[in-house]
């Protein structure tokens, strides 16, 4: 009871007006003492990246950075959580720290790590956060902290106090030991993985298919996936929408694009693929020009041409995680091209009518494909994009007709609508960062560098 009092002593004292290093000085260091940490445990605005989190705490010594456990954000009480939760998912990734708490005096939002899947488990007001206090004390506290650390450092010792004998008897001359290629049994457990190559499909234009590529693409990349993009569709949006620009970047440097990879035999991915980065996020690009809409012919005309860019994949091996091939909205040869070269298919639409009706035309396409290939081609589900959360009733009637047509399709009763929570919404952000050449983790990441009151924010923890 003494602590749920000192708790309640110490938020009533936290004014509305009160600064950022106010509230760390009144709030954040009393509640570390609460929770039974000491003034060596922590350290303050310590770099993260390209950042630096007021606190990070650990109470098993500094001297190993995976062995994190808590990330303190404060913020002043003006200021919205809801604003400043890709900063502190961002410094929980960067740090390896188990949980993390955003706060400004009045709100306080609960994280938790979860192999790199940032997970809110609480938004508590101060009322709640009293209530809850003994429980989080339990989980954030020193006593927990060091109880965890200790046994993720034990764990993490007893790896490597097993695997370097194994090392220094395949390498006894070693003093240090690099990057390894393991011999069996080991190798083992260190198994390729596959690259997963997925076109991104709809005939009808205008329903996200590039604003969805990018940003998936992003997505896994802040997650540490290796990510290509190849764009095949002569209007270069995605070229241009990851801020390469076709003429200034390409032709007047006497660069290469798709163009040249489809159509020359010696060209290769690597001579090709550009490479962009922006904070966590890495891509690299395979980009398009509009002399691509000139090549329909001349990839007709080609022996074999529907095979050229699976063998191209083919030949660097799993280099990657991920690839994406963004296709112009069209049944042309480059599309056919894409369905070959691919394992699975990406469908983003519309709830509208016309991007509906287009659904039946583009499974019939990926069919025929299907069934022209020796490996199965499958549809990995229907993306809805430009969704408007006003538009209730539209929304369920849409979405009964996109039944409708996935049910009477041979194909269609194993293709699945993506559930709502992943749906992309109708917001100028989404629309607009395409056009500013970056993915909408980088906006998000300069909303709370430069103070962007006008970027996409997750509506709720």
């Amino acid at each position: 009871m003494k602590a749920d009092i000192s708790i309640t002593q110490i938020l009533q004292s936290v004014s509305v007006h009160i600064s950022e290093e106010g509230l760390e000085k009144e709030l954040i260091i009393p509640l570390l003492e609460l929770w039974g940490y000491q003034p060596g445990d922590w350290r303050r605005q310590i770099a993260a990246g390209s950042g630096r989190p007021d606190f990070i705490i650990c109470a098993n010594g500094m001297d190993e950075p995976h062995m994190n456990y808590l990330i303190i954000e404060v913020k002043a009480p003006k200021k919205k959580l809801k604003n400043h939760t890709w900063q502190l998912g961002t410094y929980l990734r960067q740090t390896h720290s188990i949980f993390g708490l955003l706060t400004n005096g009045l709100e306080f939002e609960i994280y938790y790590n979860n192999n790199l899947e940032i997970i809110c488990l609480a938004h508590l007001d101060k009322k709640a956060f009293v209530d809850k206090f003994n429980i989080l004390s339990k989980i954030l506290g020193r006593q927990t902290c060091l109880l965890i650390t200790r046994q993720l450092q034990s764990l993490h010792r007893s790896f490597h106090a097993k695997l370097y004998p194994r090392l220094r008897q395949i390498f006894p001359e070693s003093r240090q030991i690099g990057s390894l290629l393991l011999p069996d049994p080991l190798q083992t457990s260190l198994k390729e993985t596959k690259t997963v190559i997925i076109t991104v499909f709809n005939n009808k234009g205008g329903v996200g298919k590039t604003t969805t590529t990018i940003n998936v693409a992003a997505a896994l990349s802040k997650l540490g996936k290796r990510v290509l993009l190849i764009d095949i569709d002569p209007q270069a949006n995605l070229t241009t929408g990851l801020g390469i620009n076709p003429l200034e970047d390409i032709e007047l440097k006497s660069g290469k694009d798709v163009t040249h990879l489809l159509t020359e035999p010696k060209v290769k991915i690597e001579e090709v693929a550009i490479s962009k980065r922006w904070q966590d996020v890495k891509l690299d690009i395979i980009p398009s020009h509009i002399r691509l809409s000139d090549m329909e012919a001349t990839l007709i005309q080609m022996i074999n041409s529907d095979q050229v860019l699976v063998r191209k994949l083919s030949k660097i091996g799993s280099a990657y995680d991920y690839i994406f091939i963004d296709t112009p909205p069209s049944f042309g040869k480059v599309n056919t091209i894409s369905l070959m070269a691919s394992d699975r298919v990406l469908i983003p639409t519309q709830l509208a009518p016309y991007p509906i009706r287009a659904l039946e035309y583009v499974m019939n396409r990926i069919m025929a494909v299907h069934d022209a290939r020796e490996r199965p081609l499958s549809i990995l589900g229907v993306v809805i994009s430009m969704y408007s959360r006003l538009a209730v009733r539209q929304t369920r009637e849409m979405l009964d007709e996109v039944d409708k047509v996935l049910q009477k399709h041979p194909m269609g009763r194993e293709v699945r609508v993506f559930p709502e929570d992943t749906w992309i919404p109708q917001r100028n952000i989404v629309a607009n960062s395409p056009a500013k050449g970056y993915p909408l983790s980088y906006a998000e990441w300069l909303s709370w560098t430069y103070g962007d009151q006008g970027l996409l924010r997750p509506e709720s923890c």
